[in-house]
């Protein structure tokens, strides 16, 4: 495939999918959510339905940006032109080494994401259960304050969101719009959109001090290695321990 076909992208331009995708996300979350909640709806139902809907919005714009740039339906070129690569040992190490310096980060960033999480302006509302407010503690047994065990429907759901979630993103920011920011930035582009992704977090503002500069570097290397399964396979790790809990649970 032509990597020359690639339109460049400008930070105004990019900022729209970034915008338009985390303002709906803090809608569903935080607008929406007390509204349901109010209506006896349960929290996690709300959560699985209004956060991980905008990430199925996030796949499909993917999907249309890319036959938008000319592309045809074929499997070669739709890997090419998503830079999903074959993995060789230096993907392999930047995954492990995007995974370790992520956890690293967090564990050194979770005492002022908690302390964050007590002031005004960072606090979660008091709604939000103890998987997403530091400021609760959680229950053995129970996901977003509903008991787990025998609803095998939650796993099904949230697997189906958090599929979503690691390709949604991952094919629309690596696959379409880094490459694009390449195009018009160069060597920047990585920093920007490191930036623009850790700031696209907004929805968890108590945690951007940790997001910013785990965004920043898993954009690095995958603008380094030019490799989108690096950022598919390190998000989903680093996404997917909630889902193993719930598993666990729901087995109980």
């Amino acid at each position: 495939m032509n990597t020359k076909a690639i339109k460049p992208i400008s930070i105004f331009q990019s900022s729209v999918y970034f915008i338009i995708s985390s303002v709906l996300i803090y809608l569903g979350l935080y607008v929406v959510t007390p509204l349901l909640l109010d209506k006896g709806v349960p929290f996690i139902v709300c959560y699985l339905s209004l956060f991980y809907s905008p990430f199925v919005l996030l796949f499909f714009t993917a999907l249309m940006l890319y036959k938008s740039e000319g592309n045809t339906w074929n499997i070669s070129d739709f890997k090419s032109r998503m830079q999903l690569n074959h993995l060789n040992k230096a993907d392999w190490l930047g995954i492990i080494e995007i995974i370790v310096v992520s956890s690293i980060i967090t564990l050194i960033g979770t005492p002022v994401m908690n302390n964050l999480a007590q002031t005004p302006f960072f606090s979660p509302p008091d709604f939000f259960p103890a998987e997403i407010n530091p400021n609760k503690i959680s229950i053995a047994g129970y996901m977003m304050d509903y008991k787990l065990s025998g609803k095998y429907w939650v796993i099904i759901a949230y697997f189906v969101g958090w599929s979503f979630n690691i390709f949604g993103e991952e094919l629309l920011w690596r696959g379409m719009i880094l490459p694009r920011q390449i195009k018009r930035y160069g060597s920047k582009a990585w920093v920007i959109h490191g930036l623009m992704w850790g700031l696209w977090h907004f929805f968890w503002k108590w945690q951007i001090i940790v997001l910013i500069p785990i965004s920043l570097f898993l954009s690095y290397v995958v603008y380094k290695r030019k490799n989108t399964w690096i950022g598919i396979i390190s998000h989903g790790v680093m996404n997917v321990i909630p889902l193993i809990v719930g598993i666990a649970y729901v087995l109980k």
